[in-house]
Parts: C-alpha cells; sequence; structure tokens
C-alpha cells in the first residue's frame, strides 16, 4: 500500500470516528403543557459527558411572561442515596441538590437546591452515612483534586472540618464508621485517626494528637463486628479494642499500638493493599495489588507469622479487574480446606472483558478450587444489606438479590435499570431506577413506587393534576402535598396544551452555546411580547474551549481497565499511543483499546529515547520503526493505526518530525505535559521535578485555561521505577475538571490541524 492510498484509508477512519462521536453537548427543554391558571410543565433534559442523561420535570407559573419564581422541581433521580435519622429520612441527591424523603409521613421535600439550572456535569459525590444515620462524612470539593474532609451531623445544623487537604474522589471517602456508630476513623497527612462524632461537634474532644492510631491510610484499618478494629502498620496486624482508643492513642509510646495477633510476609503498602476481616476475628484476607488474594488463619495474640491457608491470583485472560468485594459468611463453612471452624469468603470482582463489552461481575468462593459461583453481565457494584447476609445488584433493567451465605437467588425485581439501592434491613430496599423510586419487600415481594426519577412528558389532566409518562408504558399522577407520585395506569398517546387564552409556549433557538434550545413564553393579551421563560437560557456565551485527552502505552498496562472504564462512564473518547513493547507484551489489552471506539496512534516500535548522544538516529529507521509498529498491530487487531505518532516520552527533534512526516505520519506534541512518567526514583537520580496526581491536575487545568485549550497525556503505566499514586487512578478527576471549566474534549486531530 502506497503513501497515498494510506492517507486515504486514515481519512475515511476518522471520518468514521467523528461520525461516531456523540452530538455536542447542551440542555435541552421538552415542549410545555400549560394550564388555565398559567402554570407550565416542562422537561429538561443535560446532554452532558459524564452524567446520566435524562429529563427533570418542572412546574412554573408565569407571570408577565416570564417564570414569577424560580420554578419548582417535580422528579428527583436518585445519582446517589443515602439512609438519614435512623432509617427515617431517605436522602437522594443529584446534580440539582438534595431531596428528603420522610418515610414516616411519605412526603418529599427539596433539602437543598440549586437555584438555577446547572450547566456542566456536577458529578455527584459520595456520602460516608453512619449506620444509624445520624453522622455523615463527606469531601467539601474546593479545588480539582483535593478538599475539607468534613464530619456533621445528619441534618448539617453542626460540621467541622477533619482534613482541610483532603484527597476528593467520587468513589471513596478515606474514612471508615464503627457500625454502633460512636467512632469515625479517619486518613489524614499518611496518618489514621480516631474521633467521637458527637465530642467532636461539641467541641470536648480531646487534641487530635492523642488520638493518631499510626501510619497508613483509611485502608491500614478496618472494623470486625463493631468491638474491634484491626489495624496493619508494615508487616505486623494489631487489634485494637474500641474501649482502649484513647488509652493508646495516650500513651501508644509507652504500650505500643494494640495486641499484635500475627505477621505477615510481605509488607503491607496500604496505598496500593487493601484487608479484610471477618467479624469473629478468626481469618483475614489481604488484597496485593488490587487482585493478589491470600486467606489468613488469625490464631490469637501472637507475632508469629499467620497461618497462609490459600493464595489466589486474578489471572483471567477474559478481562481485566477493576474492583474486589470481600463477602464473609455469618456461618462458619467446614472442610472447604479440611479446617473445621475456617470461615470461607466469597470474593466479588468486578471485570472489565477484553471483548469489548460492558463491565461484569464474578463471585467466586475462595476455597482450594477457588470456585467460580456466580457471573453477571452488564452489573453494577453490590448493595449488601446492613448484616451483610443479603446482596442486591442490577444487570441491565433487571435487580437481582442473592443470599450471600450460599449465593442464592432469592428474588428479582424487573422493568427498569436501576441506578442506586440502598437496604433499610435485611427485607426492605430503595431501589432507585432510571424512571422510578421503588420501595421493595424481599418477603412479599411487592413494590411500592414513592417518587419519579424523571418524565418523558408530562401534562395537566382533567382534573387539573399533574400525570406523567416515564417511558415505561406507565402514568403517573403527582400529589402535591406530598411531593410523591402514584401509578395511574397504562401510558396513552398526548398532545400537550401549548397555550391558554393568556399565553403560548414553545422552543426555539438560543444564543446559549451550553443550550440546544430555551423555552418562550408569548403574551396573547396587550401589547405582544416573547420572552423566555428563564433569562439565563439566551444569554450569549462563547462556544466551548477545547482540549483533547491523549494515553501513552509504553510497556506496563496497569491503568488501562480504569482508564478505559472512565472514557465509557463519561462517554468521551481519547488517542492511545501505543509502543510496540506493550503491543507484544499485552496483545489482548492492544485488542480492547483496538474494539472500544478510541483512536489507535503510534508510539514507535520501541521505548528507546529517540534522541540521545548514544543512538544514531535517520530517516531511514523512523520510517522502519513506524512500519514495524503499523505491522505488529495489525497482526494483534487486524486494524491499521492512525497516522499520528510522536517520539518515546517526547524526546525529539525537527529531524525526527520530518522524517515522520514524510512517512505519512502527523506527529503530536504533548511535552510540556509529560509529568507522570517522573518516578520516585527519577526524582531522586537526576533531580527531576515529582508532581501528586492533585497536584498534576492543577498543572494541567492552569495550562488549559491560560491556553483556551491543549493535550493532556496521561500514562497507561510505569514499568521501571514507581510512583506513590498514578494520574489514571485519579481520571474521573481530571475529566470532570475539564468539563466542568466549559472545556469539550475532542479528538486530538482537531486540535494539531
Amino acid at each position: 500500500m502506497n503513501v497515498k492510498q494510506t492517507v486515504l484509508k486514515h481519512t475515511v477512519l476518522l471520518l468514521c470516528m467523528l461520525a461516531a462521536l456523540p452530538a455536542a453537548a447542551g440542555i435541552q427543554f421538552g415542549d410545555g403543557d400549560i394550564n388555565k391558571n398559567n402554570d407550565v410543565l416542562f422537561t429538561v433534559r443535560h446532554n452532558i459527558a459524564g452524567i446520566n442523561s435524562y429529563r427533570t420535570l418542572f412546574k412554573a407559573n408565569i407571570k408577565n411572561g416570564t417564570a414569577e419564581v424560580r420554578p419548582e422541581i417535580l422528579t428527583y433521580y436518585p445519582e446517589q442515596m443515602e439512609l438519614l435519622n435512623g432509617g427515617k429520612i431517605l436522602q437522594i441527591r443529584n446534580r440539582y441538590g438534595t431531596v428528603w424523603y420522610s418515610t414516616a409521613e411519605k412526603k418529599a421535600l427539596w433539602n437543598d437546591c440549586v437555584s438555577v439550572i446547572p450547566e456542566n456535569s456536577r458529578r455527584t459525590a459520595p456520602v460516608a452515612a453512619s449506620q444509624d444515620g445520624k453522622w455523615i462524612c463527606y469531601i467539601e470539593k474546593k479545588n480539582y483534586a483535593t478538599g475539607a474532609l468534613t464530619l456533621s451531623t445528619f441534618s448539617g445544623e453542626k460540621s467541622l472540618v477533619l482534613d482541610s487537604d483532603a484527597s476528593f474522589s467520587y468513589t471513596k471517602i478515606p474514612a471508615k464508621w464503627q457500625p454502633n456508630a460512636q467512632i469515625l476513623l479517619y486518613e489524614k497527612n499518611g496518618a489514621v485517626y480516631f474521633c467521637n462524632p458527637e465530642a467532636m461537634l461539641k467541641g470536648i474532644e480531646v487534641s487530635e494528637e492523642y488520638r493518631k492510631i499510626g501510619p497508613g491510610t483509611i485502608d491500614s484499618v478496618n472494623w470486625t463486628g463493631g468491638k474491634y478494629l484491626v489495624y496493619i502498620d508494615g508487616d505486623i496486624v494489631y487489634r485494637i479494642s474500641s474501649k482502649e482508643l484513647y488509652t493508646l492513642g495516650l500513651y501508644s509510646g509507652i504500650i505500643g499500638k494494640g495486641t499484635a495477633i500475627g505477621r505477615l510476609p510481605n509488607h503491607f503498602n496500604s496505598g496500593k493493599d487493601s484487608f479484610s476481616v471477618n467479624k469473629n476475628l478468626t481469618a483475614i484476607v489481604i488484597i496485593q495489588g488490587g487482585k493478589n488474594f491470600t486467606l489468613y488463619r488469625i490464631n490469637g495474640a501472637s507475632c508469629n507469622y499467620l497461618d497462609a491457608v490459600s493464595t489466589k491470583s486474578y489471572t483471567n485472560n477474559e478481562g481485566s479487574l477493576l474492583d474486589v468485594r470481600i463477602v464473609w459468611p455469618d456461618a462458619l463453612i467446614a472442610n472447604d480446606f479440611e479446617q473445621p471452624g475456617l470461615p470461607v469468603p466469597s470474593i466479588w470482582m468486578k471485570t472489565l472483558p477484553y471483548n469489548g463489552k460492558p463491565a461484569a461481575a464474578e463471585v467466586y468462593r475462595m476455597n482450594d478450587k477457588f470456585s467460580k459461583i456466580l457471573a453477571i453481565e452488564d452489573s453494577g457494584l453490590p448493595a449488601f444489606s446492613p448484616d451483610k447476609s443479603r446482596c442486591a445488584f442490577f444487570s441491565g433493567s433487571t435487580a437481582y438479590i442473592y443470599d450471600t451465605a450460599e449465593w442464592k437467588r432469592i428474588d428479582e425485581i424487573t422493568g427498569e435499570k436501576s441506578t442506586s439501592i440502598i437496604w433499610v434491613d435485611s427485607d426492605t430496599l430503595y431501589l432507585g431506577g432510571e424512571k422510578t423510586i421503588r420501595k421493595w419487600s424481599v418477603k412479599e415481594k411487592s413494590a411500592e413506587t414513592i417518587m419519579l426519577s424523571q418524565a418523558v412528558n408530562a401534562w395537566w389532566n382533567d382534573t387539573g393534576n399533574i400525570t406523567a409518562d416515564t417511558g415505561n408504558g406507565k402514568s403517573y399522577i403527582y400529589n402535591p402535598q406530598s411531593g410523591t407520585w402514584s401509578e395511574n395506569g397504562l401510558s396513552a398517546e398526548h398532545k400537550n396544551v401549548m397555550r391558554n387564552e393568556n399565553y403560548r409556549v414553545f422552543c426555539g433557538e438560543t444564543p446559549n452555546s451550553r443550550y440546544e434550545n430555551a423555552l418562550y413564553v408569548r403574551s396573547l393579551k396587550g401589547k405582544p411580547v416573547t420572552k423566555p421563560l428563564l433569562a439565563e437560557t439566551i444569554r450569549k456565551t462563547e462556544p466551548p474551549k477545547t482540549a483533547a485527552l491523549i494515553f501513552d502505552a509504553y510497556d506496563n498496562a496497569d491503568g488501562l481497565a480504569k482508564i478505559l472504564y472512565e472514557l465509557n462512564q463519561y462517554n468521551i473518547k481519547g488517542t492511545f499511543f501505543l509502543n510496540g513493547e506493550f503491543i507484544r507484551r499485552y496483545p489482548n489489552e492492544t485488542k480492547l483499546i483496538s474494539i472500544s471506539g478510541n483512536e489507535c496512534a503510534s508510539l514507535f516500535f520501541s521505548t528507546a529515547k529517540l534522541v540521545s548522544k548514544d543512538f544514531i538516529m535517520d530517516e531511514d529507521f523512523i520510517r522502519r520503526g513506524l512500519a514495524r509498529n503499523e505491522d505488529e498491530f495489525f497482526a494483534v487487531t487486524g486494524k491499521e493505526l492512525s497516522l499520528l505518532w510522536h517520539a518515546p516520552y517526547y524526546f525529539k527533534s525537527e529531524r525526527l518530525v520530518t522524517a515522520g512526516k514524510d512517512a505519512g505520519y502527523s506527529y503530536v506534541d504533548a511535552s510540556k505535559h509529560s509529568y507522570d512518567t517522573v518516578t520516585l526514583e527519577d526524582a531522586v537520580s537526576s533531580s527531576s521535578n515529582y508532581y501528586t496526581p492533585a497536584e498534576l491536575i492543577n498543572i494541567y487545568m492552569s495550562s488549559l485555561i491560560k491556553n483556551k485549550g491543549g493535550i493532556i497525556p496521561v500514562t497507561v503505566g510505569i514499568a521501571g521505577g514507581s510512583r506513590k499514586s498514578y494520574v489514571y487512578d485519579s481520571l474521573d478527576l481530571l475529566i470532570s475538571a475539564i468539563l466542568d471549566e466549559g472545556f469539550q474534549i475532542v479528538p486530538v486531530r482537531m486540535l494539531i490541524q
């Protein structure tokens, strides 16, 4: 194939790729429905990368041709849910704010609500509620990657900051509640501390220096049944009674860190490793690097090495591991290892299949055979009942409930995909679906719809009540006194009433680039006037700035599953630059990238630095190196690399760029941002600047804002050397920061033309 044919082929490939991209992000109004009192119903749909797209139902009263006050929100999409105040309040959170549903009074009320329609992604952050629901712990985001770790009463009346510079995360909070909620463990400045929430908020807790457990992260500690906690320092496993915490905090320099109950054969790295213990403190599972599992027997108080009963590694050639959960049985399971009385846990694994299918889940029994007992396609993370005896999860449009002792299915709820699930007790749970929020009884196998998550359309019925259609074939009636909804039979086609004797409502164009349209009100009496229902929807804005994400795959694939998962979650595409060493080492991972819909480009055939006094490079060598990489990629995937490339580690010269251009390639230079390949060893040996992911995200965002766009590179993994943490682990924070600053993430090719 000659150069001209190759260019033509890759041009067609690019056009197909661009055609497959999602439509420009925006906010879209649905047609309104107006009654004789000038009350109008309308829906708003967000089509913004990184968030679920759903239609929220609003009600507004028109006065003088516009909304008299801020519209009222009538549907509550359950991006996240928590139970508060002893289960008396179901808290529902989404981009618009927080709704409280009183489980006793069966009333829903906005506890906190935005004053304008949010125009960015506003991804909902997690909240760690105590089991009794009296206290909550969360991180109030301060900048792109850090925030204030905050302890608060559930009502928010009292709060205080535990750590003003905590690492922010959309999936995890560096704190763990004691089951009875009397003690909170939290991470701060590389150490683990404890506090009594009530004493903290009353201002009578002892000084923090006397509440230190020891060095490590929140993954260095775990509660057992509530009476004890387990702390790992280095290779020593300690048991600490909750009643002894204050004594140890005061006198740890004299009496130590608790009772040693065993020693591990390897050093525990709390930045990468985690562990789980059963409630009787007779067994512990250590998870090294997220994929190596060892079950140990705990024999009591001793500094001897723990007895390793079973060691297994995740070596499935069908997918990459994304997340794990350890589930301990209540009953002791004998004979699995011919050791009666040993509790044998189950491992829930969330995986990303190499065949390009959505994330799936598998459950293994950690016995001598490491038996697979369950496999679920297109599954989210599990939700466990308070006593861990039951597990709920969704797969497609069905939610399943299993008994965790034998992983036997005991119930299934069909009809819609779930976005969040929360248990009240071992029998009752709330299912936050894409269309409705339902209360489900496992015992009675019955569901009660209490609220709508979204509405496809809504109208005023003949009796003056609000009727809505969620798209599930049913219609629902709104109760304005309680803020709840009830089923009202099958849905039917309805033509919206868009005018009364005073006004006509209609959707039209807008100069606001963040909106796809705007809802207008035209006065039909007096002087003809047309106004937007909401003034901000026609505010003139500049077109969104653009940024591109590229991913450099040198010779390590540790971050690939996380990267592909997050790109899919945000519905965006990046460009992967693949080195020949990566292709040769990781053929399955290379195939996965090629079928993921992301563009694949060249990172040369080896990781050698092409600009070096020890290296002689000529045009023929560059041509041959690029051609070899093309051939190796095609041999693995059956596809062609795009005609984009850059040199390993961005070491380039004009001669090198010209040689690539003569071979038909365009050079992509992101050298000013290639910081995440700097290892701890580099920082010591060559005085290179080492930055944490939080620091890098701040650097990247400052550059994007200053330059009104740019290219951000992220390394897929580092084979030589080490880092404390990696940018790919914080990719969701980076993507959110880019989107929330008003940038649109586009293919890198659009920025190098």
